[in-house]
């Protein structure tokens, strides 16, 4: 009799649990089906930005008439990829500190850091060099009629190579212009261990798992505005770009990692509510897009890192509602939308790394091809049509010969990151034998990266092949 009893009582127990609510934490997802499209998204937005900038012979945009605020405001696509990082990269510290598991290893951390940035960073900045030399300048363009510059010393040179050319400057850097963002990003992954280690220290008191995500995005979104109004005074392109004032616009990702673990319980299994809300983050990309675009309009502020005040924040909405769109709608569906997951949107974001590295370079080229004096229109139109496809076809190559080998050596760091919870999608049974026959020590997979992440960042196995996967 005791017995039966005591099976009928675990057998009620059992039943409650199945049918109790999702904790904070479950659910969580895995890869982000969506996160090569946003990429590539970004990667054409920061590309045609830079097309109708070399294109323009003035300081302010003025060839484009009314569409200045609009050609002007493309580097956004800068901020999504900097909220890209912020979601990416935080997001197994952010976890391990909310869900209370085992940290992330910061060595195998920093290897698969240097394993996807700077093979591929080394190789074109020596390109580039070889190509423009120390003066930076192949020919003549419409912002640069002379084609002259004077020359870079040779420890500007080096701080190409080292990721501090924000801070030393020098004429070699102009094709290569756009590497300050690798140099924030690295400056971002020297700190984040250390901040993730103080948020530990700190932190480590408060209780429950809801408690540690209500305070991690207080702490993350308070240290967020107060980049944002360190950049008040202005100041120069090194102080603009530093660690402090650039946090900014990784914030919006940071926050979404935070905020997944409490939203994935309310989403899974409920497509209608994640439609609605995603639907709604669209219409606030939009508006915030529109405010950005108007507010402020001034030569010195038409790129994301002279962005100030509340054009600062706007840029931070917008980027952040965007990534945050996907993350809802896959929560909710379990899948992304169709558009962010056809076969050439995956394709370029899964080059989206060196074909950002390469495209001033092309872009150059075909100035120098054309001619500078060709006009605003056919600069544009000649960027466009040979620039995209030659750079494009660079960055297949550099994918094939120099970033995939060195991807393949990455190790799993997110060593703490738990499998999904209920109402996660469970994986299909081909992608679960993969697994199974993948396996390594603990049950951990040696296949590839999911899309957009390292190995370890997440807790769905990764069973695709790392030849379609991206990292930021």
């Amino acid at each position: 009799m005791w017995q039966a009893c005591t099976r009928m009582t675990d057998a009620t127990a059992t039943d409650e649990r199945a049918g109790a609510q999702p904790a904070v934490g479950d659910g969580l997802i895995g890869t982000l089906d969506g996160g090569d499209g946003l990429r590539a998204i970004a990667a054409l937005m920061v590309f045609l930005g830079h097309v109708f900038v070399n294109a323009d012979p003035g300081e302010a945009f003025e060839s484009y008439g009314w569409a200045k605020e609009v050609v002007g405001r493309l580097d956004l696509g800068l901020g999504l990829f900097f909220a890209l990082s912020g979601y990416f990269i935080a997001r197994p510290f952010v976890r391990s500190y909310i869900l209370g598991t085992q940290r992330p290893s910061v060595p195998r951390f920093a290897r698969n850091r240097a394993l996807r940035i700077v093979p591929a960073f080394y190789v074109i900045a020596a390109l580039v060099l070889l190509r423009f030399g120390l003066d930076g300048a192949i020919g003549p363009t419409p912002d640069n009629p002379s084609g002259t510059a004077p020359p870079s010393e040779w420890w500007q040179v080096v701080s190409i190579f080292t990721f501090t050319q924000s801070y030393t400057g020098g004429s070699a850097t102009l094709p290569y212009g756009q590497a300050w963002s690798l140099n924030a990003e690295m400056a971002f992954y020297a700190l984040l261990p250390l901040a993730a280690l103080l948020g530990h220290r700190l932190g480590g008191r408060v209780r429950t798992t809801r408690a540690r995500a209500y305070a991690a995005l207080a702490v993350i979104g308070g240290a967020g505005l107060v980049s944002i109004y360190l950049r008040q005074g202005g100041g120069s392109f090194a102080a603009l770009t530093s660690p402090p004032l650039i946090f900014y616009a990784f914030v919006p990702g940071i926050m979404l990692a935070a905020a997944e673990p409490l939203a994935a319980p309310l989403l899974r299994g409920n497509p209608r509510r994640a439609r609605r809300l995603a639907w709604a983050l669209v219409a606030l990309v939009a508006l915030s897009w529109a405010a950005y675009a108007s507010w402020d309009y001034a030569v010195q502020t038409t790129a994301l890192h002279g962005a100030l005040g509340r054009r600062a924040l706007m840029a931070v909405i917008c980027a952040g509602a965007a990534l945050a769109a996907v993350i809802v709608w896959q929560l909710g569906t379990e899948r992304a939308p169709r558009w962010l997951t056809n076969r050439p949107i995956r394709y370029l974001g899964a080059r989206s790394y060196a074909f950002y590295l390469l495209h001033v370079w092309i872009i150059f080229e075909v100035i120098d091809l054309v001619g500078a004096d060709a006009g605003t229109t056919t600069l544009v139109i000649a960027m466009i049509a040979l620039g995209l496809p030659a750079t494009l076809a660079l960055a297949a190559l550099s994918w094939r010969f120099v970033e995939r080998p060195f991807l393949e050596r990455r190790v799993r760091w997110a060593l703490g990151e738990r499998r999904p919870g209920p109402g996660a999608p469970a994986p299909a049974p081909a992608a679960a034998a993969t697994a199974i026959a993948t396996a390594g020590p603990a049950g951990h997979t040696t296949s590839g990266p999911p899309a957009g992440s390292d190995p370890g960042a997440s807790e769905i196995v990764a069973v695709e092949p790392p030849t379609e996967r991206s990292l930021p």
